[in-house]
């Protein structure tokens, strides 16, 4: 305003899994507005044409975390997703045979794609990674992308922040083998019996232990274009179907 930046908001593209079908969908964060501005409908208005841009775009639907009084006069309805966790008791699982663990490196992304659609693909709101390398390492030097082969084959991946060894922030193995044996491999670098992995019950893995979804009010999502939310959380709400679960992009892992 008069040559001063007033707000701004930023739409994150991506394509997340719902009800079966791959979904164009918008992150929205940040939203930002500069205080001496405030209170003058500038949030609202960059919300609004950054919806605008994304329907464009061919965004069916935007999620967020935020606040749950703001965000619905926009569109966006609470509980729309929540949070899954996993908890395997490593000492249960049968013993396998031990997985070579190295880095990522850029041949591996056909592979880690297909991790990905194994392993999170029914999950609901679970967005993908693309297939560029820094969608995959975390900007976190305390998170830790590893690599796991079987054979020569890859086989299973993970990140890991070093302050929380026994709860990875993501885990895709390719069969239940791997995933047994990469649990047993995070337990025993970790020095505990006992893991939280971010699994949700449509996790392949989730078989590992005992997964569930908790959803919460922060957890907002619109409809960009009509009819593209409405099954999906009219099954949520009859309990039929669980919550989904987003798999946060690494940038989210600065915060």
């Amino acid at each position: 305003m008069d040559g001063v930046i007033a707000g701004h908001v930023l739409f994150t593209p991506g394509i997340l899994p719902l009800m079966g079908q791959a979904v164009p969908a918008v992150l929205l964060a940040p939203l930002a507005v500069d205080p001496a501005f405030q209170r003058r409908g500038i949030g609202g208005a960059l919300i609004e044409a950054g919806h605008e841009a994304a329907r464009q775009h061919g965004a069916a639907l935007s999620l967020l975390l935020g606040h749950p009084e703001y965000y619905p006069r926009f569109g966006y309805q609470v509980q729309s997703y929540g949070i899954a966790r996993c908890v395997v008791d490593v000492a249960a699982l049968p013993a396998t045979g031990p997985l070579t663990a190295r880095k990522p490196a850029a041949a591996d992304l056909p592979a880690l794609i297909r991790l990905w659609e194994h392993e999170e693909g029914a999950v609901d709101f679970s967005l993908r990674p693309d297939a560029a390398l820094l969608d995959w390492l975390s900007p976190n030097p305390l998170i830790t992308a590893t690599v796991y082969e079987r054979g020569g084959s890859v086989v299973g991946f993970t990140r890991i922040h070093q302050a929380a060894p026994a709860e990875p922030r993501l885990l895709l193995a390719a069969d239940v083998s791997a995933a047994q044996a990469m649990a047993h491999a995070i337990a025993s670098s970790a020095a505990v019996q006992s893991l939280t992995l971010p699994l949700h019950p449509a996790s392949a893995s989730a078989a590992l232990g005992t997964a569930a979804v908790r959803t919460f009010d922060p957890a907002l999502a619109a409809e960009l274009i009509p009819g593209a939310l409405g099954g999906y959380l009219a099954g949520v709400r009859a309990g039929q179907r669980p919550p989904g679960r987003p798999l946060w992009p690494t940038a989210f892992d600065l915060a």
